[in-house]
């Protein structure tokens, strides 16, 4: 008997996902709980089991393309016999089934601001996509509405525009972009087309710091526990959060609300063989900085090995990304914030650098900082006396324990 497995609900508001490899190929035989098929959606990796044994008749969905929910994802042939006539197709367990909504009326047409600009959601939503400016289209349709249509015909001109000669082109190499470097792209153009950034820079003097860390390694080296900086500073960001809480929100303008998040998931940018990945740090608020040490290295062992479950993928609320521990000599950065996050940090490598103090020009541990903000929730104000109440506490990081 065929089984045909649909891609189930992997994932709060998942509705797609590439295919990143087919762990088995057809005519392979399938145990029961095997994983089949490694499927990346925008919050996590995640390998599906079979839910019947048998052998893999079908693939429906070739690796790079794109998966979707309730949509066939591959077949099992059985050796049971069917239970009845009807069950012709089965699901994934409990993969709820999607209500589709016929529309009885024409599509709304929006107005812009100025009134004169109209064109339909789906044509709105592939200009945003495409980044192109409506404003430059002239409308053919009813009330000189925008069609797709018009948006098709502008798309074509402005290729032929492009003087490019195909001959200059000839030697060039095209490479498909495929798992994290095509969802890290995608995530990246959202957040600047969404997030009007603003940066802004500090340094500070982690001479005090330096000594603190170093006298924690001392302890943590008999427990087989990697000390670096990263803990420290995740609890000096989540301190900060308790201070200014609008920066832990994510702002939602479809309903014009900011949600101002309850617990502090502090999201860690690492490098991995598997590309950039973003761990999830959970609940900081209530660690110790005795536990975020412990738990922050456990997280990062699971990150390296590639055993990451998709619960640690997932619900961050503010980043920091280590830019510095890659080896780089830069001090400043203007990092991409973490969409639909308001906040990300960025970390040069902390190395002795001339400072004043007290009218006198002294060597110190130097710790430049770069901070991304979303401006539509964080303004000059606010980002100053942010990073202000950061640079205290780790130059006085007694406050941290």
């Amino acid at each position: 008997m065929i089984k045909t497995i649909n891609l189930p609900d992997i994932g709060e508001g998942v509705v797609e996902g590439e295919v990143i490899s087919w762990l088995k190929k057809v005519g392979d035989k399938v145990l029961q709980d095997e994983p089949v098929v490694t499927v990346m959606t925008d919050k996590a990796t995640v390998e599906l089991p079979s839910p019947y044994p048998g052998f893999l008749s079908k693939i429906f969905v070739e690796e790079g393309a794109i998966a979707i929910k309730g949509k066939p994802l591959y077949s099992i042939e059985t050796a049971e016999t069917p239970d009845s006539e009807f069950k012709e197709q089965e699901t994934l367990k409990n993969a709820p089934k999607e209500k589709v909504q016929v529309a009885k009326d024409e599509p709304k047409v929006y107005a812009s601001q100025e009134g004169t600009l109209k064109a339909t959601p789906d044509v709105r939503q592939i200009a945003k996509e495409l980044g192109i400016d409506l404003r430059e289209i002239q409308g053919t349709g009813k009330e000189e509405r925008i069609t797709l249509d018009d948006l098709k015909n502008h798309l074509q001109k402005k290729r032929k525009n492009q003087d490019i000669s195909s001959s200059k082109l000839s030697d060039d190499k095209l490479v498909p972009l495929h798992g994290i470097p095509r969802l890290m792209a995608e995530k990246m153009a959202l957040s600047k087309r969404e997030a009007p950034h603003f940066s802004y820079f500090e340094q500070i003097d982690a001479t005090r710091l330096c000594q603190l860390k170093d006298n924690f390694k001392k302890a943590g080296s008999k427990e087989n526990i990697h000390i670096t900086f990263m803990p420290f500073i995740i609890k000096a960001v989540s301190l900060c959060l308790n201070l200014f809480p609008n920066v832990n929100s994510t702002l939602d303008m479809e309903t014009k609300t900011l949600r101002v998040h309850k617990h502090h998931n502090i999201g860690i940018a690492i490098s991995t063989d598997q590309g950039l990945l973003v761990p999830v740090l959970k609940n900081v608020e209530t660690l110790s900085l005795e536990k975020i040490i412990r738990s922050y290295d456990e997280l990062i062992k699971k990150a390296k090995a590639n055993k990451l479950e998709p619960s640690d993928l997932k619900e961050s609320t503010v980043t920091i990304s280590n830019f510095g521990s890659f080896g780089g000599s830069g001090r400043w950065a203007t990092p991409v914030i973490n969409y639909p996050e308001v906040a990300i940090l960025a970390l040069a490598k902390i190395q002795k650098q001339p400072m004043i103090k007290q009218d006198t020009i002294v060597i110190r541990e130097a710790l430049n900082i770069s901070w991304s903000f979303d401006h539509r929730v964080v303004d000059g104000f606010l980002a100053a006396h942010f990073s202000s109440a950061f640079r205290n506490y780790l130059e006085n990081p007694a406050q941290l324990i």
